[in-house]
């Protein structure tokens, strides 16, 4: 196989499905650090506030951590590229340490663990400019589909073959003697086999070329990261739209057993009474509904709606069904619930958030230059990182201090249910964050450079090609 390249004006779809295939095994990655991961801190912690701020260590150095590698990666050339040397060495030295999560015995080494993984991943973060650096505007909305698709397909593996069998013991008959298999240590360990893969395809099947414009090769200072990072007005308005689908997700989680937060599957196990097993095919059935429904019909819309404006709206859906859910929990059946009602209303909820997320990578890089894709990936980490870290410790305290004056409720010590008043609450501020935008971009005070640039690069391939572009 060709090695693929970036910065074409067209690229062939096998390329598109290769680049697609290490989202998948980030997305197992990702997912490690939601259900599994909630479960492994609560069997030695009890504290919601302190299950929050462990949940919340990946956040912490997204905007620590993962900020520097992306801006860096806009300001550095070696002969393996700028972006692939700090994607090779993070994921496998994040993979490696992900591999002694479930072997930790007490909270101290959980925590050092949870942070060398999450550090090592997120030196490995810059792998959203490099995707976009080799796919064309023109084809993103597509291969957002195509991505979705493959997401929600590890999703499924993972909660409906992996999460279920999360409390299971295999038996390896003597060599159980030297080796003990259960279903939580199975998790991480495919997780990191899966990283491991994906490092070796980009080490092996990709190759960077230079981008249009020079690149500054320049040291790291702080003052030039905040300089360069948030130096423009352009700049803080994507970064205002790239942060809003984290303020409706609200530091909670999600009932597809996400890692932006653990309450909503703490309320699905431990305040309404669902086993591990349920979470699990709860969370597969939704990714099936998703993938077959869902993904197909918000990708066809993506490339032919105004995505701002649809983005705008599908904001507030998923919340609403939440808070209805809430309602009808609280008052109407006392925390006693139905599994069908219950998924009834997840599938609700999470089939309308990925409209939120089929739509968000395409309308955030419609405006940005290429050649500040990992500058702008920098700010990203920084300003998702920091609001995720402190939406999922706000929500942490919320629940705490909600059962404090209002007292707990259902079959456990806190309630949990109270996070969705929370969600609600982060998403009011990003439905008026993105109507400030839409105005912005309707007075022509922010430019869709993407589509620009895609222009001039259309012109180019056919002054090269004679006249002729295909189409």
């Amino acid at each position: 196989m060709k090695k693929i390249e970036t910065h074409h004006a067209k690229v062939r779809w096998s390329w598109v499905a290769w680049m697609i295939f290490p989202w998948a095994s980030l997305t197992y990655f990702g997912n490690c650090g939601g259900a599994p991961l909630a479960f492994t801190i609560r069997k030695l912690v009890e504290s919601p506030a302190i299950v929050a701020l462990l949940s919340s260590i990946n956040f912490a150095m997204v905007f620590l951590v993962s900020a520097w590698a992306s801006y860096m990666s806009d300001r550095m050339w070696t002969r393996w590229g700028r972006r692939r040397p700090l994607l090779i060495v993070g994921w496998t030295g994040g993979a490696l340490a992900m591999f002694f999560v479930p072997l930790a015995d007490n909270v101290w080494a959980l925590a050092a663990l949870i942070i060398i993984f999450q550090f090592c991943s997120d030196v490995g973060s810059p792998y959203e400019p490099l995707y976009n650096e080799v796919i064309p505007p023109s084809q993103r909305g597509r291969a957002s589909t195509m991505r979705s698709i493959m997401q929600n397909m590890t999703g499924l593996f993972f909660n409906g073959v992996m999460l279920a069998q999360f409390d299971r013991q295999y038996d390896l008959g003597r060599m159980n003697d030297w080796l003990r298999v259960d279903g939580e240590r199975l998790i991480y360990w495919v997780g990191s086999a899966a990283v491991l893969g994906a490092s070796a395809f980009l080490a092996f099947k990709v190759r960077e070329t230079p981008p249009p414009e020079s690149i500054r090769r320049e040291r790291f200072s702080v003052m030039g990261f905040f300089r360069d990072v948030f130096g423009n007005r352009q700049q803080w308005m994507v970064y205002l739209l790239y942060v809003s689908p984290y303020l409706v997700i609200g530091g909670i989680g999600s009932f597809m057993a996400s890692s932006f937060g653990a309450f909503v599957t703490l309320f699905t196990t431990e305040q309404l009474g669902f086993s591990k097993q349920q979470v699990g095919w709860a969370a597969a059935t939704i990714g099936i509904v998703n993938m077959a429904l869902f993904v197909p019909m918000w990708g066809y819309l993506a490339d032919r709606l105004p995505r701002l404006r649809l983005f705008h709206f599908a904001l507030i859906v998923p919340v609403a069904i939440n808070l209805t859910l809430w309602l009808v929990v609280r008052f109407g059946t006392d925390y006693s619930l139905s599994f069908s009602t219950l998924l009834t209303f997840a599938i609700l909820s999470e089939g309308t958030m990925s409209l939120v997320m089929v739509l968000w990578g395409p309308l955030v890089y419609d405006y940005l230059p290429s050649n500040s894709y990992g500058t702008a990936g920098a700010g990203f980490s920084f300003v998702g990182g920091l609001a995720n870290f402190l939406l999922i410790n706000g929500a942490g305290l919320w629940v705490q201090g909600f059962t404090h004056v209002f007292g707990t409720a259902g079959k456990s010590t806190f309630d949990y249910s109270s996070a969705f008043l929370w969600q609600a609450m982060a998403a009011a501020g990003a439905f008026a964050l993105v109507g400030y935008f839409a105005r912005e971009v309707k007075r022509g005070r922010v430019i869709a450079h993407a589509r620009v640039e895609f222009s001039t690069a259309k012109k180019k391939a056919r002054t090269e090609t004679g006249g002729s572009t295909a189409s």
